[in-house]
């Protein structure tokens, strides 16, 4: 079977179809001549001629119904069908003159028209689909249009020039541009890639002047018409800020919270103010920490802190207990009154989330030990996975941003005949603590949340509002949360590290403490008793005047252990501090005994010399006496070398009087009375000296 395949002339390079086969007897067209019209060939002289069968240069193109590609092949179809009909008479010149004649009393389509489609139907494959027009080479929107000699699109009237068509070459440079370039980075503009595309086609095709270049309207359409916004998007921006702040968002965060206390989220921020000291308004003491916890399920504030500690463990823990805990005597010890019912939320939760700072510690584990709740950190870089939490610090900032001074303006800097918004700073630490408080109340008695999404069994006339969903949560979803003592939580909560046990008492970071149930214990008796070598201390990094000891791992019991005599120099400090101090001193002493070593080797020179002078003394002479009259003479021998030392240290005035006699004593007591008293120096000897006679 030859029908309907593609041959080559190997002579002329042409390709030939082969519209009908009749036993031997062949017709052929030329697929690539525009007035090319079948001619009859022998099968063997198709042979002899060597033609080389090759594969379909029109593959069979597809296209969609209702398109309008679509639409003029079926027009084209209806025209030609009419002569397909008398297949064998169209491949004969005068009979197929003569169908067309008669076709175009019954069409309104010229004869040019009709053998176009009917050439076109040969040429291509001889089936319907191959009077589908070549619109892909058009150009149309979205699909490009390559294969051009000139410049499409509309004519240059300002710029100089005809301008160059985009052809794959030029395509291949921009797309170069465009993800070499373009792509890396959302800081590079378009601009800039369109730069780079013209150095590379200027590096590509030297001879080309400013009058043939690639045109920003170019390049701009071909972007456009290439890359999707999404996907550029995508890969311009960091994967991490592209998944926090540009991706699809599925689902919510209450979708999996059964209830209150389902999930808290915690937070800090630093507050967009400035503060002043409590005791000197004129003295700026810079911007505090805020810690907020929030429930999921009703998004009610449930704990917080605000001080001036950076974010660490030990201010996240401050603002767990404040969760955990009744609020009302902590509202209290800033002077507002409030009622339980006002902010309700205390206990337990079963899992918290946090950040991958304050609470990837080891400390953390305390919470799952002790408290038995899920601990979870977020992901690097991934404020989205605690947004209920993120997001309040803005919505609780932006309450008292219009009414108090010294608040963090969008541009810093001393303008030229402008003001610093430090020294606009009015309020203390203790006064934005209640202004805070105050938000924090009407933000879950009265605020209502936008966008909640209410589960089905919900009812209807529930409002969004913290408060309210708080106590229907507890009411039909989880009921009470977990209680736990106040105290027990916030010393549990403590970091904790290994401490040392020896008789001057429990020694943790280089201080010494005392406790009076180690005293009890007699762990610093000198006699070696059974103490531990090692304890375990929970301490709050602020203050080093006390610190827990926790005698068992149950978490149930602590000691209480203050600052020893010992370390009285360490008294008020943090233990920042009281470190600094400390390394310090090591500093110090490392320094003389440095100094000392250094030193010690030529004393100690000076002090062999001196023993081997007397050495050599002691053998040049030799005593007359016996070893006996030696030893038996040593307590008059002490008394005359006395003697010799005094007269060698004594004072010694420099006009010494020289008298022949001594001067006359005259007593203090009269005559009559009889005294024994010696006025000499008593003598020490009889304190010092041992029994050498």
């Amino acid at each position: 079977m030859l029908l309907n395949q593609v041959f080559r002339d190997p002579s002329t390079s042409k390709r030939y179809r082969v519209v009908l086969e009749h036993l031997s007897d062949l017709m052929l067209i030329d697929v690539d001549s525009d007035k090319a019209w079948p001619f009859p060939m022998s099968e063997n002289e198709l042979r002899s001629a060597g033609y080389d069968s090759i594969s379909d240069p029109y593959p069979m193109p597809s296209v969609e119904d209702g398109s309008i590609g679509a639409q003029r092949r079926d027009e084209a179809w209806a025209t030609i069908s009419p002569l397909l009909e008398h297949y064998q008479s169209l491949l004969v010149k005068n009979e197929r003159n003569q169908l067309i004649k008669e076709l175009l009393k019954s069409t309104d389509k010229p004869r040019l028209y009709i053998t176009r489609q009917l050439r076109r139907y040969w040429q291509r494959g001889m089936a319907p689909n191959a009077l589908v027009p070549d619109y892909h080479k058009c150009g149309a929107k979205g699909r490009p249009r390559r294969e051009v000699e000139q410049k499409v699109g509309p004519k240059r009237s300002v710029t100089p020039g005809v301008g160059v068509p985009v052809t794959e070459e030029v395509a291949e440079l921009f797309q170069m541009a465009l993800d070499g370039f373009y792509l890396t980075s959302e800081k590079v503009p378009l601009t800039a890639a369109k730069d780079k595309a013209v150095g590379l086609f200027k590096a590509r095709y030297p001879s080309a002047t400013e009058k043939s270049m690639p045109t920003m309207r170019q390049f701009r359409y071909f972007y456009e018409t290439n890359y999707r916004k999404s996907d550029v998007v995508r890969t311009r921006t960091p994967s991490r800020i592209y998944q926090k702040d540009k991706r699809a968002l599925t689902s919510t965060s209450g979708n999996l919270n059964f209830g209150p206390g389902a999930r808290y989220e915690i937070d800090a921020t630093i507050a967009d103010l400035y503060l002043v000291a409590e005791d000197d308004p004129a003295l700026i003491i810079g911007r505090p920490v805020l810690y907020f916890v929030k429930d999921v399920f009703s998004r009610m504030v449930v704990g917080m802190y605000v001080g001036l500690e950076n974010p660490s463990w030990v201010a996240a823990m401050l603002a767990l207990s404040n969760a955990f805990s009744d609020k009302t005597q902590y509202c209290q010890g800033h002077g507002i009154a409030i009622m339980k019912e006002d902010w309700p939320s205390f206990g337990l939760p079963a899992s918290i989330m946090a950040d991958r700072g304050e609470l990837l510690y080891k400390q953390a584990d305390v919470l799952v030990n002790r408290f038995n709740i899920q601990l979870s950190n977020s992901r690097a870089y991934r404020g989205d996975d605690k947004a209920i939490c993120e997001r309040f610090f803005n919505t609780i900032q932006s309450k008292f941003r219009p009414y108090v001074g010294g608040v963090v303006e969008p541009v810093n800097g001393k303008k030229r005949a402008g003001k610093r918004y430090e020294l606009d700073a009015e309020l203390n630490l203790s006064e934005f603590t209640q202004m805070l408080i105050n938000l924090v109340i009407i933000y879950n008695t009265q605020h209502v949340v936008e966008g909640y999404d209410f589960a089905p069994d919900m009812p209807t006339d529930l409002p969004a509002v913290p408060r309210e969903l708080w106590n229907w949560g507890i009411q039909n979803r989880t009921g009470q949360l977990r209680s736990c003592d106040e105290g027990l939580a916030r010393i549990n909560l403590l970091p904790y590290e290994s401490g040392t046990v020896s008789q001057v008492g429990i020694t943790f970071k280089g201080l010494v403490y005392t406790c009076q149930e180690a005293l009890v214990q007699g762990w610093f008796d000198r006699i070696r008793p059974n103490r531990p070598s090692k304890v375990e201390i929970a301490f709050d990094p602020r203050r080093t005047d006390t610190v827990y000891l926790r005698p068992d791992s149950t978490f149930e019991n602590y000691w209480v252990c203050e600052l020893s005599d010992r370390s009285r120099r360490y008294k008020g400090m943090s233990f920042v501090e009281a470190a600094g101090i400390l390394k310090e001193m090591n500093r110090t002493k490392a320094t003389a005994k440095q100094e000392e070593d250094y030193q010690k080797p030529d004393a100690l020179s000076a002090v062999e010399k001196i023993v081997s002078n007397a050495k050599k003394r002691q053998k040049a002479s030799k005593p007359s006496l016996t070893d006996s009259d030696r030893l038996r003479g040593i307590r008059q021998n002490r008394v005359t070398e006395k003697e010799v030392e005094r007269n060698r240290s004594g004072i010694k005035s420099k006009k010494q009087s020289k008298r022949d006699r001594p001067a006359d004593v005259v007593p203090f007591r009269s005559n009559k009375t009889q005294s024994n008293d010696s006025l000499d120096y008593p003598d020490m000897d009889a304190f010092l000296e041992d029994d050498d006679d």
